[in-house]
């Protein structure tokens, strides 16, 4: 009996260590005229969001950012406008699809630089 207390109590602070870092859902972005867009830290995380659905970091200033298939959206041909945070000094958008995205045509490849160089840095863009 004292074994299963222990096995159950060890598995209810490990069950309290683990839901506390769940992930929570991104924030929604109120943005009426764009049809998608994303706020995105350094790390790649998506921290809020319009008619995306996920966002990762490649390597060194160099993300993706995955815009819902559902929104019909051309990529290939839409005006996107993107915005660097603190650390970079300016930002690239690429709307078709790049191997950095796996090819992907509902991926928006980012890289943000500083002095010409990739550097990790939040961001924000807009699919109008």
């Amino acid at each position: 009996m004292r074994r299963t207390t222990a096995v159950f109590a060890g598995a209810a602070v490990l069950s309290a260590v683990f839901a506390s870092q769940a992930v929570a859902a991104p924030a929604e972005i109120v943005a009426p005229n764009a049809r998608a867009a994303a706020d995105v830290n350094y790390r790649g995380e998506l921290m809020r969001q319009k008619n995306v659905v996920n966002s990762f970091q490649v390597s060194e200033g160099l993300y993706c950012v995955i815009v819902n298939p559902n929104a019909d959206i051309n990529l290939s041909n839409a005006l996107i406008l993107a915005n660097a945070r603190i650390h970079a000094d300016s930002v690239e958008t690429i709307g078709k699809p790049t191997t950095s995205c796996g090819g992907r045509s509902d991926a928006i490849t980012v890289v943000t630089l500083k002095n010409g160089q990739p550097t990790s840095s939040s961001f924000t863009i807009a699919v109008l």
